[in-house]
């Protein structure tokens, strides 16, 4: 399905794992989703130059509203 909004906690996921130095193919595999939605995510979180302890730190709806 195009343009299916993924879980916020699935987001938090992406960049926890991707931190840790695991590959975008292997988190899409984990995850059940696309290496393309994972590539935007990652891309995401490096233009606003966010850290893994922001990420942790926001709620589901504060990820959502960004």
């Amino acid at each position: 399905m195009a343009n299916k909004q993924i879980e916020m906690r699935k987001v938090k996921k992406i960049f926890k794992l991707y931190s840790a130095g695991v590959s975008k193919r292997r988190i899409s595999s984990q995850l059940g989703i696309s290496r393309n939605t994972v590539s935007k995510y990652i891309a995401f979180f490096q233009r606003y130059q966010l850290t893994s302890y922001e990420v942790e730190a926001m709620t589901q709806e504060e990820l959502h509203t960004l």
